[in-house]
């Protein structure tokens, strides 16, 4: 499979303008209703981010607030309650997208991600929190996979790298915003500033079409037209793409359901396998767990710094970093930057393992030590910047770009599930990690799975670099069919 993937990485035939470029330059609305569809995407990234590191900013305050009592363990627990039933809603993503559709999918779920927020705001006690999180976890797990088919099947290819900037900055902005709200508002402003956050979505999704790719899936055709026509520059782009998604959809096999079996079947295994790989990797890397208990780590290291500057630096660094980022994917091939991020992780969380064990080690080491209280803030800097050239950014790439058309919404639903899973687990086991094995050792964990998991990905990978699905497709095709002579 390594062999195929640098094989194929550069198909015959790749086409450099698809159709639906802008020749009209007085013709704009269809540019207009994609940034719409992105910028929805991306409000729904923010609120995701912001509530995957809502516990680093809130739970010092809980523990400050004297109205509420929360212990060690219950923290795990609000931690891990949003990853473990964003698993159970990212399950559920194949069937809510296939029968609602996309855009009906994002627009049905906003609501009970607002009146989660609104539980944790409201809460007496933490059972109040944790039962918060799990309903918001449900919506976010159902909503991340959404989005990606949403994406993928309304921007045109030759905006995707432009417009793909929007959601990335966003979901990085929740984490800055969730970080900096942190220094001002208790935990409940947290948790009502994050059911404001969630509203926007909706007034920018009301005045889009569902994507024509659905439409057209279930036997509505015309209003995929319509919809095509709202979407693209001219009409003859919009009925050229209309028939290339209908010949797509045309045979019975392609209207039939896809099962489960289907996906770990050539020409799917393949693409489907690395998705969840890199979802797995991706959090091999201990990025959950670091961005969710960020203060503690900090906390942990610590002789006299201030948290709430190093975590607003955190949270800068990770937007300039994803600014970085999206310039070099426009022109950098997505398995280099991988190699480029997992080389700067790696140098990162040696750096905290060597730290924390030099803290502990007694003596001249120790003292030694307490004089570079700089250097865990440093380290997560570089962590955070390292993170966002690939490993954070790269997989949801993938999904985007490299999920085979056919089975795109279940093999994503797989994928997300992959990553929420891990996300728990990772979560979960954070705190036990840190008290059972010590710093140093729970960060060079993470450093040994990150180069492992980068050796075992990386010439089993498919370069995706602009290319489009229908050229993707046709990559996993003719491997299935070399495989099969």
């Amino acid at each position: 499979m390594g062999d195929l993937a640098e094989e194929m990485k550069e198909p015959a035939g790749s086409v450099k303008e698809p159709i639906g470029s802008m020749r009209d330059p007085a013709n704009k609305s269809h540019v207009t209703y994609q940034v719409m569809a992105a910028g929805a995407v991306g409000m729904g990234s923010l609120v995701s981010f912001t509530a995957m590191s809502y516990t680093s900013p809130a739970l010092p305050s809980m523990r400050a607030d004297p109205h509420f009592s929360i212990t060690k363990e219950q923290e795990s627990w609000v931690g891990a309650a949003m990853p473990a039933c964003a698993l159970v809603g990212s399950l559920a993503t194949g069937t809510l997208v296939d029968r609602l559709g996309r855009r009906a999918t994002l627009l049905h779920l906003t609501w009970p991600l607002v009146i989660s927020w609104v539980m944790i705001a409201t809460s007496e006690g933490v059972g109040g929190v944790v039962v918060g999180r799990m309903v918001g976890g449900v919506c976010v797990g159902a909503q991340t996979a959404a989005r990606l088919v949403f994406m993928s099947e309304t921007v045109q290819l030759n905006l995707r790298d432009v417009l793909a900037a929007i959601p990335a900055l966003s979901a990085n902005l929740g984490l800055l915003v969730s970080f900096t709200a942190g220094e001002f508002l208790s935990w409940r402003g947290l948790a009502w500033l994050g059911a404001a956050l969630s509203l926007p979505v909706v007034l920018l999704l009301l005045p889009l079409p569902e994507t024509p790719s659905h439409l057209t899936r279930i036997g509505k055709k015309e209003a995929s037209l319509a919809a095509l026509r709202q979407l693209r520059c001219t009409p003859q782009d919009a009925e050229q793409e209309q028939q290339q998604i209908s010949n797509s959809f045309s045979s019975r096999e392609n209207n039939s359901h896809v099962s489960v079996w289907e996906l770990v079947q050539p020409p799917n295994l393949w693409p489907v396998s690395v998705a969840a790989s890199l979802m797995l990797a991706q959090q091999a890397t201990g990025f959950t767990a670091i961005v969710s208990f960020t203060s503690t780590i900090l906390d942990t290291g610590k002789e006299g710094t201030s948290n709430s500057s190093s975590t607003f630096l955190l949270g800068v660094v990770n937007v300039l970093g994803t600014f970085v980022t999206l310039f070099l994917l426009a022109r950098i091939k997505r398995r280099y930057l991988l190699f480029v991020s997992t080389v700067m992780i790696v140098a990162s969380l040696l750096t905290l393992s060597l730290f924390f064990w030099a803290k502990e080690a007694g003596g001249y080491i120790s003292i030694m030590a307490k004089t570079l209280y700089l250097v865990p803030t440093l380290a997560l800097v570089a962590y955070m910047f390292a993170s966002s050239l690939g490993w954070r950014i790269i997989p949801w790439v993938f999904l985007g770009e490299g999920m085979p058309s056919r089975v795109r919404s279940n093999g994503v639903a797989m994928a997300v599930a992959v990553h929420w899973a891990s996300s728990f687990l990772i979560t979960k086991t954070f705190g036990w990690c840190m008290s059972s094995l010590g710093a140093h050792n729970t960060f060079l964990g993470y450093a040994v799975l990150t180069s492992v998991s980068y050796l075992l990905l990386h010439r089993n990978m498919p370069e995706t670099f602009h290319l489009s699905p229908a050229q993707m497709d046709e990559i996993y095709n003719k491997a299935a069919n070399k495989k099969q002579e």
